[in-house]
């Protein structure tokens, strides 16, 4: 099956809505993708709904506000938000945009529900984890089961160097699991079934489940990126 490839450039206006970089119409088994951005002394939407939000910060710093408290957030955290918690993230650094990206499971759209300006929350905190505090414990698990997380986990890959490939003794794999991937920095390609598709920096991309692929970068600069798996993947061979 062929890989969904879909760059922010191609959904985002700089000032205006929300990109929607992975939706219902790709037919996605666990989660969809968004891009937003932040400007300085803005928010994100304030709002509180049953579903929870993953979230990674590519670029900038703020505050997170959950039940009225305050989390640093910067460049390079992963965020978990519980369910029913009232939240919205301020930009408060007077140092430009905030850019994100924001997975949800998928009843966020197709029941929709959120109530907007906030309400009432349960009172549990966010996680908030930079890729820079990842350890032998956590290995690429930036956010987990352990964590709370119900539906997915988000992996942080590490820089992948020019020339190499992912298993590249069995030239690539396959599972019955979807991957949910961003490319953060550098360009690769990523075979499917024997045909090979380039990614960049700002492209989302799905890898259908039961798909046999592998990461390629033949690039002279590394490639880094983020992965959303949903949570059966978690103890099995990644």
């Amino acid at each position: 099956m062929e890989p969904i490839i879909r760059n922010l450039k191609d959904v985002f206006t700089p000032g205006g809505s929300p990109g929607r970089l992975i939706t219902l119409d790709d037919n996605p088994p666990t989660c969809t993708m968004t891009y937003s951005e932040i400007e300085p002394g803005q928010t994100s939407a304030h709002h509180i709904h049953p579903w929870e939000h993953e979230v990674y910060i590519i670029e900038g710093s703020g505050t997170l506000v959950c039940d009225g408290n305050n989390y640093p957030v910067k460049a390079g955290d992963a965020l978990f938000i519980p369910g029913e918690v009232d939240h919205y993230t301020l930009n408060d650094s007077g140092q430009g945009n905030i850019k994100r990206i924001e997975i949800n499971p998928l009843m966020a759209a197709q029941q929709g529900g959120a109530r907007e300006g906030g309400g009432v929350g349960s009172g549990k905190p966010p996680m908030i984890r930079n890729h820079a505090d990842l350890n032998a414990e956590t290995g690429s698990r930036i956010i987990g089961s352990a964590d709370g997380a119900p539906t997915y986990l988000m992996l942080y890959n590490g820089a992948m160097a020019p020339g190499s490939v992912s298993h590249a003794a069995e030239g690539g794999h396959v599972h019955p699991w979807e991957h949910v991937v961003y490319i953060l920095e550098g360009s690769a390609v990523i075979a499917c079934e024997g045909t090979e598709y380039p990614v960049t920096a700002g492209d989302a991309v799905l890898v259908p489940p039961n798909t046999f692929h592998q990461w390629r970068n033949h690039g002279d600069q590394p490639m880094l990126r983020v992965t959303f798996n949903p949570l059966e993947s978690e103890h099995a061979e990644g």
